[in-house]
């Protein structure tokens, strides 16, 4: 009985597959049982057994390698290449890869038993600038560059009397106070740039028309550490400026700035020339963002003792009515985005660090059990 291998593919993209490529080293075609019938075009949207071979009558084995590419011929960019190599030899072990590169992405394929003769095997193939055109959009604050793009900027937190901007009544929601100017990355630096969307050089220069960073300094209220001090009560409480340890991603659906950055203090410039060089843009990137916003890994212990400072408070709540001491956190986000050929603004990395606690009272009056909001504001 022949041994056999058999591909079907799903062409998710708008364009259909041609095939540009096949070699047949070993064996036979046997494309949807059809002796000598190749690898087949795949309609943009089709799903059909693309390719199949068998080996000669008996355990001779079969080897194949083809190719598929997206008609371009109205003169669009191309997306790209999927390559298939499948080996079953006699009496070594199996080996089968299936590769893309430029835009294509292979989803669902599954490589094959060391031993064994008879596969069949599925793929999907997309392109993914349409899966990025097709994400929900998420109009928050930190993936809305438009919102933040109005604050007002500020270049240098320290010169502002933080005081000023704690509101009167009390908001959990965090709010954007003010940011720095923008800071433009430098082409020869994107590679630096860990984008998950556009993994490859190739792509950011294909799609990509700017990558940038910013500082912006939001301010809300520590709903989870709210203090009541009954009337006539005391509280001690401390006023904090400057660098936290904490670090933590603005988003959940964002990664971290520092995962946004390919550079790490762990990684190997050891291979060849060409990572060294990477390596080199990649730590370069990281350098300068480092310089421009201050901080951007988490902060030493020496920065701590230099930089933190804290004033010891006291609040006493009056003798007929009841208070909440309620410490308001001004914290620093560095976000990274990045501007498409197509003018869309992503939030592509973003972490955030506790800059400031400052504390503030709410007194209330206390009536049948139930807290009525007097004034606000407080020392």
């Amino acid at each position: 009985m022949a041994w056999t291998f058999y591909v079907n593919i799903t062409n998710d993209t708008e364009r259909d597959l041609e095939v540009v490529e096949s070699q047949l080293h070993w064996g036979y075609w046997n494309t949807n049982g059809e002796e000598d019938k190749g690898p087949q075009t795949i309609k943009a949207g089709e799903t059909i057994q693309a390719v199949g071979v068998k080996s000669a009558f008996g355990p001779n084995g079969y080897e194949f390698s083809c190719s598929w590419k997206d008609d371009n011929r109205n003169g669009e960019a191309p997306y790209g290449v999927v390559s298939l190599y499948v080996n079953v030899p006699y009496n070594n072990a199996n080996e089968a890869t299936c590769k893309a590169n430029g835009y294509f992405e292979v989803a669902e394929w599954k490589d094959i038993t060391h031993d064994g003769h008879n596969f069949i095997r599925n793929i999907r193939i997309s392109n993914k600038i349409d899966g990025l055109r097709k994400k929900e959009a998420i109009n928050s604050l930190y993936t809305n560059w438009d919102r933040i793009d109005k604050v007002k900027i500020v270049e240098d937190v320290k010169n502002v009397d933080l005081n000023q901007y704690i509101p009167s009544g009390i908001h959990f929601e965090k709010m954007p106070l003010f940011r720095t100017d923008t800071f433009a990355i430098s082409k020869r630096l994107w590679d630096g740039v860990n984008d998950l969307d556009f993994n490859s050089l190739y792509l950011k220069q294909r799609e990509v028309s700017d990558y940038f960073s910013v500082e912006v300094t939001c301010l809300r209220a520590d709903a989870a550490k709210v203090a009541t001090v009954t009337k006539g009560g005391k509280i001690t409480v401390k006023d904090e400026y400057g660098l936290s340890t904490a670090t933590k991603a603005v988003d959940e659906k964002v990664i971290t700035l520092e995962s946004a950055l390919k550079y790490t203090n762990k990684a190997s410039a050891s291979v060849t020339q060409e990572k060294v060089a990477s390596v080199g843009v990649e730590k370069e990137l990281q350098i300068e963002l480092k310089a421009k916003f201050n901080i951007l890994n988490t902060v030493t212990n020496e920065q701590q003792r230099n930089e933190k400072k804290s004033t010891e408070r006291v609040f006493e709540a009056p003798k007929n009515k009841d208070m909440d001491v309620v410490p308001w956190i001004f914290s620093k986000m560095i976000l990274l985005y990045r501007t498409d050929k197509n003018n869309v603004t992503t939030l592509i990395g973003a972490s955030e660090w506790d800059y400031a606690i400052l504390n503030r009272t709410h007194v209330y009056d206390v009536m049948d059990n139930v807290k009525q909001n007097v004034e606000t504001g407080g020392q």
